[in-house]
């Protein structure tokens, strides 16, 4: 079926185009103009009042079944999973681009990481890269299970109150030259601003997030040079609202409706539980984004879900609205979720509303190029041509998506009783 909407503001990944009719044939755009690009036998959309944008990207996610069911019902048709064993993997990456049940799936899959290293507590038994003779065998193995970039962790300082295990800077080095050697960009966690330095120094092609201690001027300079590009992970900071807040997700009509009960409960119970001791300054994420901004580095959003009060999809709508208080434009908080990502990543057919691209479309009631509070007034959704109906609540993906939650969540807090043997169980 062809499909013109009409009447519509477009914001085509770039910028506001001089268009008002985007017509889509099957999976495809196939014209972006004026009334005259209608067709008689046309399935005609109005979008009066509404603005048209392409699909969003998170940039950076972690999967729980069901995840990119849930996605889609928010307007993200596409995400970038930065860990997943291979058996979360699989169905995900049998789907064709042009699926239209659910957002599509990019995955670095096991991400590059010291013996015990982070993401230990979450996701142990996998493989780890004990030093530079190891880079070349992990990654073809990666390559042979579906993984489309490679994902590293370097980490020489502190997680919450003791020392991570992290790859040295010679394994990380070989890594990198591997990788490239295989096209595959590199993702590097690297919270300390040192690590992030030395990170981008070594040829890492985007971090995965903005620092949580302050950059430095001559840092940001240092990253900036290497034209490193910046995963922002600002909705990290929804999961710890100021004493007796409102978990911030649960603030937003528009957001919270979607959500579904049993997803609400999970949130709000997860503003009640205890927080680790040492946590660090959100703030000077925020500000570190800013100024790497203003140096030139591309920034492009990312979620971290589903980290506490954090859930696909309806997440990605909160970090944009986190870019805007961070210092970027409407704009350029749209970009950060549509044709950066695809940019960066080599997703040539997705993040534009342009002839040939994937038809993975979001009408937004309002003008969120002006005002980024509008992007959660979904008012349609449209993977690879087809309109979505929300299909997530209440069905057994939701359910398996709780349960992988609940069990990852009883791992990292028996691997804290662990490291920290003198806590309390009334701490949680």
């Amino acid at each position: 079926m062809t499909t013109t909407i009409v009447n519509v503001r477009v914001f085509d990944g770039e910028r506001v185009a001089d268009a008002n009719a985007v017509r889509f044939d099957g999976d495809r755009i196939v014209a972006v103009g004026d009334q005259s690009v209608i067709s008689a036998e046309d399935n005609i959309v109005d979008g009066d009042g509404c603005t048209l944008t392409p699909g969003l990207i998170d940039a950076h996610i972690h999967l729980l079944p069901g995840a990119a069911e849930q996605a889609l019902d928010f307007g993200i048709t596409t995400m970038l999973d930065m860990f997943s064993k291979p058996e979360q993997l699989q169905e995900h990456l049998n789907r064709s681009p042009s699926d239209t049940s659910a957002a599509t799936i990019y995955s670095a899959g096991v991400g590059a990481t010291a013996p015990g290293g982070h993401p230990s507590m979450m996701y142990a038994p996998f493989p780890y890269v004990q030093g530079p003779s190891d880079a070349s065998a992990f990654i073809r193995t990666r390559i042979s299970e579906g993984s489309s970039f490679l994902k590293v962790f370097y980490e020489g300082g502190q997680s919450i109150e003791w020392a991570m295990p992290s790859l040295s800077a010679e394994t990380l080095t070989e890594l990198v030259t591997v990788a490239h050697e295989y096209g595959l960009k590199v993702v590097a966690h690297a919270t300390d601003p040192a690590d992030a330095v030395t990170a981008a120094c070594l040829g890492v092609d985007i971090l995965a997030h903005s620092p949580f201690d302050r950059l430095s001027d001559e840092q940001i300079e240092q990253i900036a040079a290497q034209g490193t590009a910046i995963i922002s992970t600002l909705s990290i900071v929804d999961g710890f609202p100021q004493p007796g807040a409102p978990m911030p997700l649960l603030t937003h009509a528009d957001l919270a409706e979607r959500l579904g009960d049993k997803w609400t409960e999970v949130i709000a119970g997860q503003g009640q539980r205890w927080i680790p001791p040492g946590m660090p300054s959100f703030e000077n994420a925020f500000s570190n984004i800013r100024s790497l901004h203003e140096a030139g580095c591309q920034i492009l959003a990312g979620t971290d879900s589903p980290n506490p009060g954090t859930v696909h999809g309806a997440s990605l709508h909160r970090e944009l609205l986190h870019l805007v208080h961070a210092g970027l434009s409407p704009i350029e908080a749209l970009q950060s979720a549509t044709n950066i990502p695809a940019q960066i990543f080599n997703l040539e057919t997705i993040g534009r509303i342009a002839p040939g691209h994937i038809a993975d479309l979001l009408l937004i009631d309002g003008n969120p190029d002006a005002d980024i509070e509008k992007i959660s007034a979904i008012r349609g959704v449209w993977k690879a041509g087809a309109f979505h109906n929300p299909n997530y609540v209440g069905t057994p993906l939701e359910e398996a998506g709780l349960q992988f939650l609940n069990a990852q969540t009883q791992r990292v807090i028996a691997a804290v009783f662990d490291q920290l043997p003198a806590l309390s169980k009334d701490h949680l």
